[in-house]
């Protein structure tokens, strides 16, 4: 076996190493920025990845000295090496599906304060309150307010909602004129 170069070991490792480290880059500033679990779970899968493709970088040089001090044949180290890198990659694959399927369904809700709780809206919800934090506040009063289990009661508080909303759209358009 002749010589290599060790940049001709690495070369083919650098797009995958940097569509890696791209991926957690992107996964840092999503965890930052909601910190839900189909976040964390992406920052996960792309770190081992990129991890287990960094360690790959020596993998060669290892395997050659643990052949040569543990008596063992190199095709054995291999095999382990191999092995244990794979059951890396399946668990960091994993968590980058089920990321992908949390954040497709809704799931993951968001934990601690850069997330939307309850109370607040996301930038794509269009449901009641979605425009202003005022109104969110108001409705929750008024849901608070309206008896339970009817059709009549149902209607009422459509209106109401519908009411509370046309009138904090004035109170915000009052405030941006005031301002």
């Amino acid at each position: 076996m002749s010589y290599q170069p060790w940049y001709i070991l690495v070369l083919p490792t650098l797009p995958v190493l940097l569509a890696y480290l791209a991926g957690v880059v992107v996964a840092v500033i999503l965890v930052v920025r909601h910190r839900s679990t189909p976040a964390i779970l992406a920052l996960v899968g792309f770190g081992v990845l990129f991890l287990v493709a960094l360690a790959g970088l020596g993998h060669r040089p290892l395997s050659r000295l643990v052949a040569m001090r543990g008596g063992m044949g190199r095709f054995g180290v291999d095999a382990g090496v191999g092995c244990c890198c794979s059951v890396f990659d399946v668990i960091a694959v994993v968590c980058l599906i089920v990321a992908m399927w949390q954040a497709v369904s809704g799931g993951g809700a968001g934990v601690g304060e850069g997330s939307s709780g309850a109370g607040e809206a996301e930038a794509g919800d269009e449901g009641p309150g979605a425009e202003s934090p005022y109104a969110t506040e108001i409705l929750e009063g008024v849901v608070e307010e309206i008896p339970q289990a009817s059709d009549e009661n149902a209607a009422e508080a459509g209106e109401r909602t519908t009411r509370v909303l046309d009138e904090t759209r004035e109170d915000d358009a009052s405030r941006e004129d005031d301002a």
